[in-house]
């Protein structure tokens, strides 16, 4: 799948499924440091813990994708790991991320994505993901049915996924994790990508001298973490390569 055919199932679905992202050596060494950073009770702080999180931030097969959705002034959000364990009761109700964000018709726009990559197979009763598809479609404020349990939910559809596969999905798309009734926990990376001209929810100076270090080493990091460009707006961001922001103007 191509980022832009990817891009065209997002535009379609409000998500789209990327099989085999990670390489199995890759997917190797980020098992390996996620679970160094769990052990250390640092899976919100991913960036500080190891280089492989930052790498992932552009990650040569995910960015593309987040690129072709979010576009050119892209900016990551957010950092995070996190792990559900077996058998537990760990679901989160049906929602919409951005239901009472005020002054963007969000139907017709992509303002927040987020990026799962899981780190180990999710079953159909292991704490998937599930999405209504078409949802980030909806006009705003339509409600939700009135259920009383996850299965209730009308045309939904569950990620079930293998390690290795990541799922983007559209922050104003229907969506809810079912409980963990497997036998293995789901562990998952959460990344989310929104505009240059949006905050974030991280400090770039809480970043380690390190890590800092490899973001300033080049121009599209720079943009990605946040780090101001001098003489240029947040609006006027644009990754390396791109044609540079210019207003539009009429009657001159």
């Amino acid at each position: 799948m191509t980022p832009e055919q990817a891009g065209q199932a997002y535009d379609a679905q409000g998500y789209v499924v990327i099989r085999n992202a990670l390489a199995p050596d890759e997917l190797a060494r980020v098992r390996a440091a996620f679970e160094q950073a769990a052990e250390a009770g640092a899976l919100r702080d991913l960036l500080n813990q190891d280089d492989v999180f930052v790498d992932m931030v552009d990650h040569p097969v995910l960015f593309p994708v987040v690129r072709a959705i979010v576009g050119d002034d892209v900016q990551l959000r957010y950092a995070q790991g996190g792990v559900i364990r077996p058998h537990t009761d760990s679901g989160s109700g049906w929602h919409c991320d951005l239901s009472e964000i005020l002054g963007v018709y969000m139907p017709g726009s992509i303002l927040m994505t987020k990026l799962f990559t899981y780190l180990e197979d999710v079953t159909k009763d292991g704490a998937c993901l599930a999405c209504v598809p078409g949802s980030h479609r909806y006009e705003i404020g339509q409600p939700l049915p009135d259920i009383s349990d996850h299965e209730e939910m009308p045309h939904h559809v569950k990620m079930v996924v293998r390690a290795g596969d990541a799922v983007l999905m559209n922050g104003y798309t229907w969506h809810a994790r079912f409980h963990n009734r497997s036998d293995r926990p789901r562990k998952v990376l959460e990344y989310s990508y929104i505009h240059s001209w949006m905050k974030t929810q991280f400090e770039f100076s809480d970043l380690s001298p390190h890590v800092q270090e490899l973001v300033m080493a080049s121009h599209n990091r720079r943009q990605l973490f946040g780090v101001p460009e001098p003489g240029q707006s947040d609006w006027e961001r644009r990754l390396e390569g791109c044609a540079p922001y210019r207003g539009a103007e009429v009657g001159v």
